[in-house]
Parts: C-alpha cells; structure tokens; sequence
C-alpha cells in the first residue's frame, strides 16, 4: 500500500481463498489491483481445481470490465501469467527468474504509454517467478523487456496493465515475502542467508512508483490513454540473453 499513495480507508482487500470465492460488487470502485499469487502455470496440479476456476473466473472479469469495459487495473507477477494462458498467449518456465532485481527495459510503446513515459528507459524491479511469458495474447502491447525476461511489462488493451516484476516490493518488502515461501522453490533454502545480503540497498524506486502512477491515472480518468500500439496477432517475444548472478 505504501507505494500507492492510497489511505487505508481507500483501498478494499478481496482474497480468493476458495474456488467459489466471488468477486464482489466494482459500483464506485476506480481502478483494480490484482496481486502476486502462489499459483504457476506449469504445474497447475499443485492447487487443482482452485487454481483453474479463480484463474478462469479473473480472466473473464479483467476481459469484460477492464479490456472491454472502463474499469482500469494492474496486474502483478502471477496475473500476466494468467491473461496470456488463458486467453491465445504462451506461457512458459524457460525464463524463471531467481528472487532479486531484474533490469527492466522500456520498448517504444513504452517510451509515451501513459505509466511509463515518464521513467527512466532502463530501470530496476523485483522479481522472482518460475514461469514467464513467452507469447503475449492477442492485443497486447509489449511495454518492456529484459535480458533475463522477454516480458517485464505489457499492455492488454487500452487500460490494463501486467507486469512481471512487483511493483510493490522493495528490498524490505522481498525479504518479507520470501520467509513465507522458503520451501516453495523460489531459492535454494540453503542460500537465504547469502539471497537476502543480495536483496539488500538496492534501488527499486522506479518500479514501486507505477502504482502511484497506475492510481492517479484511474483517478485522472482514460482521457491520457495512447491508442493504435496494441498487437494484432500473438507476437512471439525476443529472447534475451541470461544473465548469471
């Protein structure tokens, strides 16, 4: 929350625990955020049917309201991973991404869209992720890329954004989500101590500052929106060459 901007009172948590876990009523609601998750494309046998059902039902209520509608929203990690399996994307685990800062490259729809145009052209992000995605879904707009990730961030649409990267962490904030999955498979549990002396000073101000900018724009309106760049067919994306850290 902290990098929104948002009070408290302003910004309403909806968990999906279960698979019929609903929605909930949007009336009044300004802009969405959907977060990070534990769920992975490439091994959906973890979390069954819970996983396919929420993911289903998400896709469908970002399509209808976001894509198709009015209602802006951002996506983070796990939600861009969602949109383009589930829609006509690909989504693979060749560009997983150990937990740490990720460069992020800005595209030229990324140089005038309207969270990005403002930042530098190559920036830092947290990540860690196991699956990545390979082909953006029909309609998507590759905002940047990386050497490590051919998708950091896309546009689906005119006011949907997802991102590979988290927007909401910081060096603090990574350390936080990692001693709650230090057995999921996102490091090796005998390296915590060296990852998180890694995690440590590093600068992720650009990143965390397109939630503050995704909220102003919601707030703004969709009159800024930067029209005529979206991808017409599913565009493989450019492989980067890894970088060994």
């Amino acid at each position: 929350m902290r990098f929104t901007g948002l009070q408290p009172h302003e910004l309403q948590q909806r968990p999906l625990r279960t698979a019929d876990a609903g929605l909930g009523s949007f009336s009044g609601v300004e802009g969405v955020f959907i977060g990070g998750s534990p769920f992975t494309i490439s091994t959906p046998e973890t979390y069954g049917i819970w996983q396919d059902t929420i993911s289903r039902r998400l896709t469908e209520f970002v399509v209808e309201q976001g894509v198709n509608g009015d209602l802006p929203m951002f996506l983070a990690c796990y939600g861009s991973s969602m949109l383009a399996h589930y829609l006509d994307g690909k989504v693979t685990a060749d560009h997983a991404e150990e937990p740490g800062l990720s460069e992020v490259v800005l595209t030229e729809a990324g140089l005038t869209d309207p969270l990005t145009r403002d930042l530098p052209g190559v920036f830092y992000g947290m990540t860690g992720h196991k699956d990545s995605v390979e082909v953006l879904p029909t309609g998507a707009t590759l905002l940047a890329d990386g050497q490590t990730c051919p998708a950091q961030l896309f546009r689906f649409g005119d006011h949907v954004w997802a991102s590979q990267f988290h927007p909401e962490m910081d060096d603090a904030a990574i350390r936080t989500r990692l001693s709650f999955y230090e057995n999921a498979g996102y490091c090796d549990p005998d390296e915590l101590a060296e990852t998180y002396a890694r995690l440590q000073g590093n600068d992720t101000s650009h990143a965390n500052s397109l939630l503050r900018r995704f909220v102003e724009y919601c707030r703004e309106g969709t009159d800024s929106v930067v029209r005529g760049s979206a991808v017409t067919e599913k565009q493989p994306l450019p492989r980067g060459e890894a970088i060994a850290g």
